[in-house]
């Protein structure tokens, strides 16, 4: 089995503050079942973590920018790590992903290259 990270990108950053208590209740009960099936199935390596909206980004120059001028489209907003025999089934385990449940996101799905 190889491992795949699961980039999220996009979705609104204001969700959490403008949504409603019942609304983050019931997206919440979405992805803890969803990463329950997972670890469930022995496909959960890392449930990973939701990313602030905001931060620096630094060059090879060491110049720091501030990301948050970037296109909300392109920003990270949280990974998760899975367990799949190739990309094609870690691509088919992504499309179940609760992050999709959000207006405007995407999923990169990239293989973990195992060092050494």
């Amino acid at each position: 089995m190889k491992e795949f990270m699961f980039i999220y990108q996009g979705g609104d950053p204001d969700w959490a503050i403008n949504a409603t208590p019942e609304q983050m209740a019931e997206l919440m009960a979405l992805w803890q079942a969803w990463m329950e099936k997972l670890a469930a199935s022995d496909q959960l390596v890392s449930g990973g973590a939701p990313l602030h909206y905001s931060g620096k980004r630094l060059d090879a120059n060491k110049m720091v920018t501030d990301i948050a001028a970037v296109e909300l489209k392109e920003l990270v907003s949280g990974y998760s790590i899975v367990r799949a025999e190739n990309i094609d089934d870690a691509v088919a385990i992504a499309q179940f992903c609760p992050i999709f449940e959000s207006p405007g996101v995407t999923v990169e799905v990239r293989e973990v290259v195992q060092m050494g």
